[in-house]
């Protein structure tokens, strides 16, 4: 085998290999984002209580006194959430508002504008946020 064949036997072992790796890669990657995104999953934030309750009644298929119960116990850890959340909420803002400043410290004036609106933007989100 002359020179010639065995370096085009070396590209063409390298473009294959790297082909392979890309496949390989790709399934990897493709199966992260499919396993995350499922529609089968559906995932309900135990604030929503009701939509939270829906999903257990189907899926663990709940008896009428058995549903009607766990009502009862959604609604009152649901009273008791937003007691804790009453208590806690001062200390929270409290410790947001510091750091925060202590991060604007670091921004020029143009950066603590654009921080400003972004803060603005997250807060507007949060369904606890009382302004």
């Amino acid at each position: 085998m002359n020179s010639q064949s065995k370096a085009w036997l070396k590209v063409l072992a390298v473009l294959l290999v790297v082909f392979a790796l890309g496949g390989v890669t790709g399934a990897a990657i493709g199966g992260l984002f499919a396993s995350g995104t499922s529609s089968d999953e559906i995932t309900h934030s135990i604030r929503d209580t009701s939509s939270y309750f829906e999903t257990l009644k189907s899926e663990i298929d709940l008896t009428p006194e058995q549903a009607e119960q766990m009502q009862t116990i959604l609604a009152d850890m649901r009273d008791e959430y937003k007691s804790v959340c009453a208590e806690v909420r001062p200390r929270y803002h409290a410790m947001r508002e510091s750091a925060r400043l202590r991060m604007r410290g670091l921004l020029s004036p143009a950066q603590q504008e654009r921080f400003d609106s972004i803060v603005t933007q997250e807060d507007c989100k949060c369904p606890d946020q009382k302004k």
